[in-house]
């Protein structure tokens, strides 16, 4: 069977397809479709069949060549899907590449480095790969595409948006739950539902590392109600206080952009 070129070599089709050459010459071995003899790649009858030719390079001599369109072959779904970073994954998910790291260094698979992320010895057992970026080096980790279906990072990844708190306690609404779950993951140490002296009511959440109170309002239900917020609001102004909007309502992933800005107004960096 004649196949049109252009034609490309093995690793020049490996590029094309955005694949490693090594993985991309194993399957065509697995396939039949070439078979290493005496360290050198030939042809079968198979990999002819499939429109493999032999080239002539002029300092290596004969290698192994294939027509363009092969790269169109479903033989390539056998292929591993390229490293995915967090932000990939964070799509799938649909979770900010900020909290998809912070749930992969809960699991012990990275660290947080001075700056960036380090692959641990369980998150390469998990495949994970060590990866730096261009000029800068800042360190960060890729991993399998089987890790959108890891039932721990699944379960967790699930957790963030409709599942019970990270610390086990029992929280008021969701709300108190994302808040509690985004504290936690950032390492912060919470005192919540906390009586601080001289304040009218209990305190959603005090975070003595850093000094800063987070208050969540209840809903009111009566004039006694409303009085005691009236007090309150007036008590935290005074203090060194984040208050979440009445209508902040809107999930983990909305929580991951407001807070972080709201804390740095109080003299905390929460991304490192």
């Amino acid at each position: 069977m004649s196949h049109p070129g252009p034609f490309l070599s093995t690793t020049a089709l490996a590029k094309a397809l955005q694949k490693e050459p090594k993985e991309v010459f194993a399957l065509l071995a697995r396939a039949h479709w070439m078979v290493k003899v005496d360290g050198r790649w030939h042809l079968t009858e198979k990999g002819r069949f499939e429109g493999g030719i032999y080239q002539q390079h002029p300092k290596y001599g004969d290698y192994v060549a294939w027509p363009e369109a092969v790269a169109n072959h479903p033989i390539w779904a056998g292929l591993p899907e390229a490293p995915l970073s967090a932000t990939q994954l964070g799509r799938h998910f649909e979770l900010p590449a900020r909290l998809v790291n912070l749930l992969l260094a809960y699991l012990g698979w990275q660290t947080r480095g001075l700056k960036g992320w380090l692959l641990t010895d369980f998150g390469r057992l998990q495949g994970g790969e060590q990866q730096r970026t261009e000029g800068a080096n800042v360190p960060f980790v890729t991993w399998p595409e089987r890790l959108k279906e890891d039932g721990e990072l699944v379960a967790l990844a699930q957790a963030l948006h409709s599942g019970p708190a990270f610390d086990g306690r029992q929280y008021p609404d969701r709300r108190h739950i994302d808040v509690a779950n985004w504290l936690y993951l950032h390492g912060f140490v919470i005192a919540p539902e906390k009586k601080m002296a001289g304040a009218p009511g209990l305190v959603s959440f005090w975070i003595p590392a850093v000094a800063v109170l987070l208050h969540l309002w209840p809903s009111a239900k009566g004039p006694d109600d409303i009085q005691q917020r009236m007090e309150m609001d007036t008590w935290l102004k005074r203090q060194r206080a984040i208050v979440l909007p009445d209508d902040f309502c809107q999930g983990i992933t909305a929580l991951d952009e407001w807070l972080p800005g709201q804390l740095l107004l109080q003299g905390v960096d929460s991304h490192h």
